[in-house]
Protein backbone atom coordinates (compact mmCIF):
# COMPACT_ATOMS: atom_id res chain seq x y z
CA UNK A 1 0.00 0.00 0.00
CA UNK A 2 2.94 2.73 -0.94
CA UNK A 3 2.04 5.78 -1.27
CA UNK A 4 1.22 6.67 -5.46
CA UNK A 5 2.58 10.44 -6.48
CA UNK A 6 0.13 10.74 -9.06
CA UNK A 7 -3.54 11.36 -8.22
CA UNK A 8 -6.41 9.62 -10.24
CA UNK A 9 -8.45 12.78 -10.69
CA UNK A 10 -5.22 14.54 -12.32
CA UNK A 11 -7.19 13.06 -15.47
CA UNK A 12 -10.84 13.23 -14.77
CA UNK A 13 -13.07 15.85 -15.77
CA UNK A 14 -16.08 15.79 -13.45
CA UNK A 15 -19.87 16.95 -14.92
CA UNK A 16 -17.34 18.71 -17.97
CA UNK A 17 -18.09 15.44 -20.58
CA UNK A 18 -21.57 15.17 -19.33
CA UNK A 19 -24.53 17.17 -20.60
CA UNK A 20 -26.36 19.05 -18.37
CA UNK A 21 -29.87 18.15 -19.64
CA UNK A 22 -28.59 14.00 -19.29
CA UNK A 23 -30.60 11.56 -17.40
CA UNK A 24 -26.53 10.35 -16.02
CA UNK A 25 -25.93 14.10 -14.84
CA UNK A 26 -29.12 14.40 -12.88
CA UNK A 27 -28.01 11.13 -11.48
CA UNK A 28 -24.77 11.78 -10.73
CA UNK A 29 -25.95 15.59 -9.28
CA UNK A 30 -28.47 13.43 -6.69
CA UNK A 31 -25.83 11.51 -5.79
CA UNK A 32 -23.24 13.89 -5.10
CA UNK A 33 -25.67 16.09 -3.22
CA UNK A 34 -27.58 13.88 -1.02
CA UNK A 35 -24.72 11.17 -0.04
CA UNK A 36 -22.97 11.54 3.16
CA UNK A 37 -19.39 11.59 1.73
CA UNK A 38 -18.34 12.67 5.65
CA UNK A 39 -19.28 9.15 6.57
CA UNK A 40 -17.97 7.45 3.64
CA UNK A 41 -14.36 9.36 4.29
CA UNK A 42 -14.91 7.79 8.13
CA UNK A 43 -15.12 4.32 6.52
CA UNK A 44 -12.32 5.33 4.35
CA UNK A 45 -10.44 5.24 7.29
CA UNK A 46 -11.59 2.27 9.14
CA UNK A 47 -10.93 0.25 5.98
CA UNK A 48 -7.26 1.45 5.77
CA UNK A 49 -6.86 0.42 9.24
CA UNK A 50 -8.02 -2.98 9.51
CA UNK A 51 -5.39 -3.28 6.26
CA UNK A 52 -2.74 -1.50 8.21
CA UNK A 53 -3.14 -1.70 11.59
CA UNK A 54 -0.33 0.14 12.37
CA UNK A 55 -1.19 3.30 10.15
CA UNK A 56 -0.03 6.00 12.45
CA UNK A 57 -3.34 8.27 14.23
CA UNK A 58 -2.80 11.71 12.64
CA UNK A 59 -3.48 10.18 9.04
CA UNK A 60 -6.62 11.52 7.58
CA UNK A 61 -8.69 11.14 4.37
CA UNK A 62 -10.66 13.44 2.01
CA UNK A 63 -13.12 12.88 -1.09
CA UNK A 64 -12.51 14.94 -4.42
CA UNK A 65 -16.32 15.66 -5.51
CA UNK A 66 -15.33 17.72 -8.33
CA UNK A 67 -12.89 16.15 -10.50
CA UNK A 68 -14.71 12.61 -10.96
CA UNK A 69 -15.20 10.16 -13.19
CA UNK A 70 -18.27 8.10 -14.65
CA UNK A 71 -19.03 5.10 -16.52
CA UNK A 72 -22.43 4.32 -17.31
CA UNK A 73 -23.53 2.41 -13.81
CA UNK A 74 -20.74 3.89 -11.94
CA UNK A 75 -19.73 7.31 -10.14
CA UNK A 76 -15.95 6.93 -9.48
CA UNK A 77 -14.87 9.33 -6.69
CA UNK A 78 -11.06 9.93 -5.45
CA UNK A 79 -10.33 9.15 -1.49
CA UNK A 80 -7.27 10.75 -1.03
CA UNK A 81 -5.66 9.88 2.33
CA UNK A 82 -3.04 12.52 3.74
CA UNK A 83 0.48 10.10 3.34
CA UNK A 84 -0.15 10.56 -0.37
CA UNK A 85 -1.94 7.18 -0.65
CA UNK A 86 -5.32 7.06 -3.05
CA UNK A 87 -8.01 4.64 -3.21
CA UNK A 88 -10.98 5.14 -5.44
CA UNK A 89 -14.87 4.55 -4.51
CA UNK A 90 -16.92 3.32 -6.99
CA UNK A 91 -20.67 4.28 -6.91
CA UNK A 92 -23.56 3.00 -8.67
CA UNK A 93 -25.31 6.21 -9.64
CA UNK A 94 -28.40 3.90 -10.68
CA UNK A 95 -30.92 2.03 -8.10
CA UNK A 96 -29.83 -1.45 -7.53
CA UNK A 97 -32.58 -4.33 -7.81
CA UNK A 98 -31.45 -7.61 -6.63
CA UNK A 99 -29.69 -8.91 -9.96
CA UNK A 100 -27.75 -5.55 -9.83
CA UNK A 101 -26.84 -6.92 -5.83
CA UNK A 102 -25.78 -10.44 -7.47
CA UNK A 103 -23.72 -8.71 -10.19
CA UNK A 104 -22.02 -6.52 -8.05
CA UNK A 105 -20.93 -9.46 -5.27
CA UNK A 106 -20.15 -11.81 -8.26
CA UNK A 107 -17.61 -9.40 -9.94
CA UNK A 108 -15.94 -8.04 -6.27
CA UNK A 109 -16.02 -12.33 -5.48
CA UNK A 110 -13.86 -12.40 -9.25
CA UNK A 111 -11.81 -10.00 -8.25
CA UNK A 112 -10.74 -10.78 -4.61
CA UNK A 113 -10.05 -14.92 -6.25
CA UNK A 114 -7.86 -13.38 -9.34
CA UNK A 115 -5.87 -11.06 -6.35
CA UNK A 116 -5.13 -14.21 -4.38
CA UNK A 117 -4.27 -16.96 -6.94
CA UNK A 118 -2.84 -14.70 -9.57
CA UNK A 119 -0.40 -12.16 -10.10
CA UNK A 120 -2.71 -10.22 -13.05
CA UNK A 121 -2.67 -6.61 -12.12
CA UNK A 122 -6.51 -5.56 -10.67
CA UNK A 123 -7.43 -3.29 -8.02
CA UNK A 124 -7.40 -4.63 -4.68
CA UNK A 125 -11.02 -4.55 -3.09
CA UNK A 126 -10.45 -2.84 0.09
CA UNK A 127 -14.44 -2.61 1.49
CA UNK A 128 -18.00 -2.58 0.18
CA UNK A 129 -21.53 -2.08 0.99
CA UNK A 130 -24.15 -3.33 -1.07
CA UNK A 131 -27.04 -1.81 0.55
CA UNK A 132 -28.34 1.71 0.48
CA UNK A 133 -29.80 1.34 3.80
CA UNK A 134 -26.69 3.00 5.93
CA UNK A 135 -25.36 5.95 6.72
CA UNK A 136 -23.29 6.59 3.47
CA UNK A 137 -27.03 5.93 1.54
CA UNK A 138 -25.96 4.02 -1.89
CA UNK A 139 -23.52 1.26 -1.99
CA UNK A 140 -20.20 1.73 -2.75
CA UNK A 141 -16.87 -0.35 -3.13
CA UNK A 142 -13.34 0.65 -2.25
CA UNK A 143 -10.79 0.05 -4.16
CA UNK A 144 -6.86 0.10 -4.79
CA UNK A 145 -5.85 2.82 -6.63
CA UNK A 146 -3.41 1.06 -9.97
CA UNK A 147 -1.76 4.69 -11.93
CA UNK A 148 -1.89 4.31 -15.48
CA UNK A 149 -4.44 5.27 -18.04
CA UNK A 150 -6.29 3.60 -20.79
CA UNK A 151 -5.58 4.21 -24.37
CA UNK A 152 -7.40 6.14 -26.96
CA UNK A 153 -7.41 3.08 -29.69
CA UNK A 154 -6.54 -0.47 -30.18
CA UNK A 155 -3.20 -1.69 -28.99
CA UNK A 156 -1.65 -2.90 -31.67
CA UNK A 157 -2.45 0.36 -33.96
CA UNK A 158 -1.41 2.99 -30.96
CA UNK A 159 1.34 1.58 -29.14
CA UNK A 160 4.61 2.42 -30.78
CA UNK A 161 6.16 -0.79 -32.17
CA UNK A 162 8.88 -1.07 -30.29
CA UNK A 163 7.13 -1.88 -27.41
CA UNK A 164 4.90 -4.75 -29.03
CA UNK A 165 6.83 -7.51 -28.02
CA UNK A 166 6.81 -6.78 -24.00
CA UNK A 167 3.08 -5.97 -24.57
CA UNK A 168 2.80 -9.28 -26.12
CA UNK A 169 4.34 -10.90 -23.38
CA UNK A 170 1.96 -8.84 -20.70
CA UNK A 171 -0.75 -9.89 -22.21
CA UNK A 172 0.38 -13.45 -22.43
CA UNK A 173 0.57 -13.39 -19.03
CA UNK A 174 -3.23 -12.79 -18.40
CA UNK A 175 -4.33 -15.08 -21.08
CA UNK A 176 -2.18 -17.94 -19.62
CA UNK A 177 -3.23 -17.42 -15.64
CA UNK A 178 -6.40 -17.10 -16.85
CA UNK A 179 -6.69 -20.41 -18.65
CA UNK A 180 -5.05 -22.01 -15.37
CA UNK A 181 -7.50 -20.56 -13.11
CA UNK A 182 -10.38 -22.97 -13.64
CA UNK A 183 -13.97 -24.21 -12.05
CA UNK A 184 -16.16 -27.37 -12.98
CA UNK A 185 -18.90 -25.43 -14.27
CA UNK A 186 -20.04 -22.66 -16.80
CA UNK A 187 -21.36 -19.34 -14.78
CA UNK A 188 -20.67 -16.68 -12.86
CA UNK A 189 -18.51 -16.68 -9.44
CA UNK A 190 -19.95 -16.19 -6.06
CA UNK A 191 -18.35 -16.28 -2.51
CA UNK A 192 -21.28 -15.69 -0.39
CA UNK A 193 -22.86 -12.26 0.66
CA UNK A 194 -19.48 -11.14 2.16
CA UNK A 195 -17.37 -12.74 -0.53
CA UNK A 196 -15.68 -14.74 1.74
CA UNK A 197 -16.87 -18.24 1.07
CA UNK A 198 -15.50 -20.61 -0.53
CA UNK A 199 -16.21 -20.23 -4.39
CA UNK A 200 -19.26 -21.93 -6.13
CA UNK A 201 -20.68 -21.23 -9.46
CA UNK A 202 -24.27 -19.32 -10.18
CA UNK A 203 -25.90 -18.52 -13.32
CA UNK A 204 -25.02 -16.06 -15.70
CA UNK A 205 -26.10 -12.76 -15.82
CA UNK A 206 -26.64 -12.48 -19.52
CA UNK A 207 -26.77 -15.95 -21.60
CA UNK A 208 -30.05 -17.06 -23.07
CA UNK A 209 -29.24 -20.25 -20.93
CA UNK A 210 -28.09 -18.57 -17.99
CA UNK A 211 -27.21 -22.11 -16.67
CA UNK A 212 -24.91 -23.17 -14.78
CA UNK A 213 -24.10 -25.02 -17.58
CA UNK A 214 -22.02 -28.42 -17.69
CA UNK A 215 -21.01 -28.43 -21.72
CA UNK A 216 -19.45 -25.73 -24.24
CA UNK A 217 -21.93 -27.31 -26.04
CA UNK A 218 -24.88 -25.86 -24.45
CA UNK A 219 -23.11 -22.66 -23.67
CA UNK A 220 -22.31 -21.40 -27.91
CA UNK A 221 -25.64 -23.24 -29.39
CA UNK A 222 -27.97 -21.78 -27.11
CA UNK A 223 -26.90 -17.85 -27.63
CA UNK A 224 -26.48 -18.98 -31.02
CA UNK A 225 -29.95 -20.07 -31.81
CA UNK A 226 -30.70 -16.88 -29.15
CA UNK A 227 -29.23 -14.35 -31.34
CA UNK A 228 -30.22 -16.03 -34.86
CA UNK A 229 -34.20 -15.44 -33.39
CA UNK A 230 -33.25 -12.03 -32.84
CA UNK A 231 -31.92 -12.07 -36.38
CA UNK A 232 -35.12 -13.64 -38.00
CA UNK A 233 -37.60 -11.64 -36.22
CA UNK A 234 -35.80 -8.40 -37.53
CA UNK A 235 -35.98 -9.87 -41.10
CA UNK A 236 -38.63 -12.64 -41.00
CA UNK A 237 -38.32 -13.56 -44.95
CA UNK A 238 -34.59 -12.14 -46.03
CA UNK A 239 -33.06 -14.95 -47.66
CA UNK A 240 -29.26 -13.70 -46.75
CA UNK A 241 -30.56 -13.65 -43.01
CA UNK A 242 -31.97 -16.99 -42.70
CA UNK A 243 -28.38 -18.18 -44.73
CA UNK A 244 -26.33 -16.52 -42.56
CA UNK A 245 -28.14 -17.68 -39.45
CA UNK A 246 -27.40 -21.14 -41.07
CA UNK A 247 -23.82 -20.50 -41.62
CA UNK A 248 -23.19 -18.82 -37.79
CA UNK A 249 -24.96 -22.51 -36.15
CA UNK A 250 -22.93 -24.98 -38.56
CA UNK A 251 -19.94 -22.98 -38.09
CA UNK A 252 -20.17 -24.17 -33.95
CA UNK A 253 -18.50 -27.35 -35.26
CA UNK A 254 -16.00 -25.95 -35.98
CA UNK A 255 -15.50 -23.93 -32.97
CA UNK A 256 -15.88 -26.33 -30.22
CA UNK A 257 -12.72 -28.20 -28.86
CA UNK A 258 -14.01 -31.77 -28.52
CA UNK A 259 -11.98 -32.57 -25.78
CA UNK A 260 -12.69 -29.61 -23.39
CA UNK A 261 -16.69 -29.88 -24.03
CA UNK A 262 -16.91 -30.60 -20.52
CA UNK A 263 -14.25 -28.51 -18.98
CA UNK A 264 -12.30 -27.31 -17.11
CA UNK A 265 -14.07 -23.99 -18.00
CA UNK A 266 -11.26 -20.78 -17.47
CA UNK A 267 -12.09 -17.08 -16.04
CA UNK A 268 -12.98 -14.99 -18.79
CA UNK A 269 -13.20 -11.35 -18.90
CA UNK A 270 -15.13 -11.35 -21.58
CA UNK A 271 -15.01 -7.42 -22.75
CA UNK A 272 -10.56 -7.70 -22.37
CA UNK A 273 -9.97 -4.80 -25.00
CA UNK A 274 -7.89 -0.96 -24.64
CA UNK A 275 -10.39 0.25 -23.13
CA UNK A 276 -10.30 -1.90 -19.98
CA UNK A 277 -6.46 -1.78 -19.32
CA UNK A 278 -4.14 0.73 -17.59
CA UNK A 279 -0.78 1.05 -19.03
CA UNK A 280 2.05 3.51 -17.83
CA UNK A 281 3.93 6.04 -19.81
CA UNK A 282 6.12 2.95 -20.68
CA UNK A 283 3.44 0.85 -22.13
CA UNK A 284 3.98 -1.90 -18.82
CA UNK A 285 0.55 -2.58 -18.27
CA UNK A 286 -0.49 -1.46 -14.73
CA UNK A 287 -4.13 -3.12 -14.49
CA UNK A 288 -7.09 -4.59 -15.97
CA UNK A 289 -10.31 -3.28 -15.12
CA UNK A 290 -14.24 -3.72 -15.22
CA UNK A 291 -14.80 -7.42 -14.27
CA UNK A 292 -18.34 -6.94 -14.40
CA UNK A 293 -18.77 -9.68 -17.19
CA UNK A 294 -16.41 -12.55 -16.21
CA UNK A 295 -17.72 -15.67 -15.63
CA UNK A 296 -16.47 -19.49 -16.00
CA UNK A 297 -16.99 -19.90 -19.64
CA UNK A 298 -15.43 -22.28 -22.35
CA UNK A 299 -11.22 -22.58 -23.39
CA UNK A 300 -12.70 -21.16 -27.02
CA UNK A 301 -14.46 -17.89 -25.03
CA UNK A 302 -10.87 -16.97 -23.59
CA UNK A 303 -9.62 -16.67 -26.86
CA UNK A 304 -11.58 -14.02 -27.95
CA UNK A 305 -9.71 -10.75 -27.72
CA UNK A 306 -11.04 -7.47 -30.10
CA UNK A 307 -7.55 -6.53 -30.05
CA UNK A 308 -6.65 -9.25 -32.61
CA UNK A 309 -9.92 -8.60 -34.43
CA UNK A 310 -9.02 -7.33 -38.59
CA UNK A 311 -11.32 -5.43 -40.56
CA UNK A 312 -11.92 -6.23 -43.89
CA UNK A 313 -12.63 -2.37 -44.78
CA UNK A 314 -8.84 -2.07 -43.93
CA UNK A 315 -6.00 -2.88 -46.47
CA UNK A 316 -3.42 -5.66 -45.30
CA UNK A 317 -0.81 -2.72 -44.53
CA UNK A 318 -3.39 -1.81 -42.10
CA UNK A 319 -4.49 -5.22 -40.66
CA UNK A 320 -1.28 -6.03 -40.24
CA UNK A 321 -0.49 -4.72 -36.88
CA UNK A 322 -3.22 -6.42 -35.25
CA UNK A 323 -2.26 -9.97 -36.90
CA UNK A 324 1.64 -9.54 -35.86
CA UNK A 325 0.40 -8.72 -32.50
CA UNK A 326 -1.74 -11.59 -32.24
CA UNK A 327 1.17 -14.07 -33.63
CA UNK A 328 3.52 -12.35 -30.67
CA UNK A 329 1.14 -13.07 -27.90
CA UNK A 330 0.26 -16.56 -28.89
CA UNK A 331 4.00 -17.34 -29.51
CA UNK A 332 4.69 -16.10 -25.53
CA UNK A 333 1.51 -18.18 -24.20
CA UNK A 334 3.02 -20.85 -26.02
CA UNK A 335 6.54 -20.22 -24.14
CA UNK A 336 4.32 -20.03 -20.49
CA UNK A 337 2.26 -22.98 -21.35
CA UNK A 338 5.89 -25.10 -21.63
CA UNK A 339 6.30 -24.71 -17.72
CA UNK A 340 2.71 -23.97 -16.26
CA UNK A 341 1.56 -26.62 -13.69
CA UNK A 342 -2.24 -27.25 -14.47
CA UNK A 343 -3.81 -26.70 -11.00
CA UNK A 344 -7.41 -28.70 -10.25
CA UNK A 345 -11.13 -26.05 -10.59
CA UNK A 346 -11.36 -24.21 -7.28
CA UNK A 347 -14.56 -25.41 -6.85
CA UNK A 348 -13.73 -28.79 -7.15
CA UNK A 349 -10.04 -29.00 -5.82
CA UNK A 350 -10.36 -33.12 -5.54
CA UNK A 351 -10.35 -33.31 -9.54
CA UNK A 352 -7.43 -35.58 -10.40
CA UNK A 353 -5.18 -33.69 -13.22
CA UNK A 354 -3.97 -36.74 -14.08
CA UNK A 355 -6.96 -38.17 -16.15
CA UNK A 356 -6.91 -35.73 -19.07
CA UNK A 357 -3.35 -34.58 -19.65
CA UNK A 358 -3.09 -33.64 -23.03
CA UNK A 359 -6.05 -30.94 -23.34
CA UNK A 360 -5.70 -28.57 -26.35
CA UNK A 361 -4.13 -25.93 -24.76
CA UNK A 362 -4.98 -21.99 -25.51
CA UNK A 363 -1.89 -21.37 -27.80
CA UNK A 364 -2.79 -23.99 -30.13
CA UNK A 365 -6.23 -23.23 -30.25
CA UNK A 366 -5.89 -19.26 -30.44
CA UNK A 367 -3.35 -19.90 -33.59
CA UNK A 368 -6.06 -22.01 -35.58
CA UNK A 369 -8.99 -20.96 -38.22
CA UNK A 370 -11.26 -21.87 -35.44
CA UNK A 371 -10.55 -18.78 -33.07
CA UNK A 372 -11.03 -16.25 -36.18
CA UNK A 373 -14.70 -17.92 -36.55
CA UNK A 374 -15.29 -17.70 -32.78
CA UNK A 375 -13.76 -14.37 -32.71
CA UNK A 376 -16.36 -12.80 -35.80
CA UNK A 377 -19.25 -15.01 -34.13
CA UNK A 378 -18.66 -13.47 -30.69
CA UNK A 379 -18.27 -9.54 -32.36
CA UNK A 380 -21.44 -10.02 -34.44
CA UNK A 381 -24.84 -8.96 -33.18
CA UNK A 382 -27.93 -9.69 -34.74
CA UNK A 383 -27.94 -6.76 -36.80
CA UNK A 384 -24.57 -7.43 -37.92
CA UNK A 385 -25.45 -11.24 -39.09
CA UNK A 386 -25.35 -10.88 -42.85
CA UNK A 387 -22.19 -9.50 -42.42
CA UNK A 388 -20.74 -11.96 -40.21
CA UNK A 389 -22.05 -15.00 -41.48
CA UNK A 390 -20.25 -14.46 -45.24
CA UNK A 391 -16.93 -13.71 -42.74
CA UNK A 392 -17.18 -16.61 -41.39
CA UNK A 393 -18.39 -18.73 -44.75
CA UNK A 394 -15.30 -17.52 -46.41
CA UNK A 395 -13.27 -18.52 -43.41
CA UNK A 396 -14.87 -22.67 -43.35
CA UNK A 397 -15.51 -22.85 -47.39
CA UNK A 398 -12.86 -20.85 -49.04
CA UNK A 399 -13.71 -19.90 -52.49
CA UNK A 400 -15.24 -23.33 -53.20
CA UNK A 401 -18.78 -22.71 -52.23
CA UNK A 402 -20.02 -19.17 -53.37
CA UNK A 403 -22.38 -17.64 -50.91
CA UNK A 404 -25.10 -17.55 -53.67
CA UNK A 405 -24.30 -21.38 -53.71
CA UNK A 406 -24.85 -21.42 -49.71
CA UNK A 407 -28.43 -19.58 -49.99
CA UNK A 408 -29.59 -21.83 -52.30
CA UNK A 409 -29.24 -24.94 -49.68
CA UNK A 410 -30.15 -22.83 -46.61
CA UNK A 411 -32.08 -19.77 -48.24
CA UNK A 412 -35.57 -21.38 -47.50
CA UNK A 413 -34.78 -23.95 -44.86
CA UNK A 414 -36.08 -24.00 -41.77
CA UNK A 415 -33.97 -22.98 -38.54
CA UNK A 416 -35.85 -24.22 -35.94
Amino acid sequence: MAGNIEKPSGHWTGFADLSLESDKYKRIQHVLSSASFEYLKTRGIESRRRHQPNLPLHIECSVNLTQFTSGFNNLVVEIAFSDNVYWIARVPHQALGDGDKTSMLSEIATMKIIHKHTTVPIPEVFDFETSANQPFGYPYVFMEYLGGRTLSNGLATIIPHQHHAKVAKQLANIFTQLQNLTFSRIGRLWCGENADQPVEIIPMGWHSSPGPLETSFEYFYNQRQDENRETMAMHPDDPDSLTACWVLKTALTQIIIEDRVRGPFPLCHLDLHYGNMLFDNEYNLTGVIDWSSAQAAPLEQLSVCPEFLTFPGLSDEENRPMIELKDLVVNSIREIEKDQEKRPPLDNPEMDMTINPNLTPLSTYMASKSAEITLRQYMASPRMSVFAGRMVAKLIYGKSVTWEQLKEVYGTMPLF
